[in-house]
């Protein structure tokens, strides 16, 4: 015999129970999957980029250089998340002209040791910690005053967007890099020109006799020739 709907109140509380509540983890379940974004917030997400795959030398220029030697150096400079793509261009090719100057300090590190080692039997007290500081700090203030013949080979950008939180603007940035390269014998003119001006801010006692002793060393296993020439505008980018 069936039962009167009445008489199954406890089973009817049940059922709707259990349907309102499924209802509702339904509807949870929904609002979370639409505010959950495609990736963690913070992520980059391209919008466009330069022709062609990113380039190995942004990323090993050293190894870059071994195989495109051919007399030039080259050095990669890079602005992150500018603005614009002009600002982009501009801080990246000071970033690599940055990296000349740190690459020419390198260069007087290695030739004051060779200096001292020529000088031992001479007067070697002339070499103090305090002297070598002093020569390599200068060689950063002054490079990239007197750096000749560093041009821009090439440069590769990408356009992104980042959300950094939930309801937060979306930024949109470019990352530009750049490829600069200068041949060897401006590279070895460019290291001559800053020992020059060395010369003339180090005030340490024995200086100019040391920065002697280095250019001297420099002198006789580079070609160096008087006259710098002013450095060529960037080329245009795709």
């Amino acid at each position: 015999m069936i039962q009167p709907w009445n008489d199954l109140k406890p089973v009817k509380a049940l059922i709707l129970g259990t349907l309102g509540f499924s209802a509702i983890l339904f509807a949870v379940s929904g609002c979370s999957s639409v505010q959950q974004p495609p990736e963690p917030y913070g992520i980059q997400h391209v919008v466009e980029h330069a022709k062609g795959d990113r380039p190995d030398w942004i990323d090993n220029i050293q190894k870059y250089q071994k195989d495109h030697s051919g007399g030039r150096k080259y050095f990669a400079g890079m602005s992150i998340r500018s603005f614009d793509m002009e600002g982009g261009r501009t801080d990246a090719y000071a970033n690599a002209m940055s990296g000349i100057a740190n690459g020419m300090k390198n260069t007087v590190h290695n030739l004051y040791i060779s200096a001292r080692t020529v000088d031992a039997t001479g007067d070697a007290s002339s070499y103090t910690a305090d002297l070598q500081k002093a020569i390599e700090d200068g060689t950063l203030q002054k490079a990239r005053g007197v750096i000749t013949g560093a041009q821009p080979d090439l440069y590769w950008w990408k356009k992104y967007w980042v959300q950094m939180a939930p309801g937060a603007p979306v930024q949109y940035y470019y990352n530009v890099y750049v490829l600069v390269s200068m041949s060897q014998s401006d590279y070895d003119q460019s290291v001559y020109q800053t020992l020059n001006k060395v010369q003339d801010v180090v005030a340490a006692p024995k200086a100019h006799r040391v920065i002697k002793t280095m250019k001297n060393l420099w002198l006789k296993d580079h070609s160096v020739q008087g006259g710098a020439t002013a450095a060529p505008a960037a080329n245009s980018m795709e």
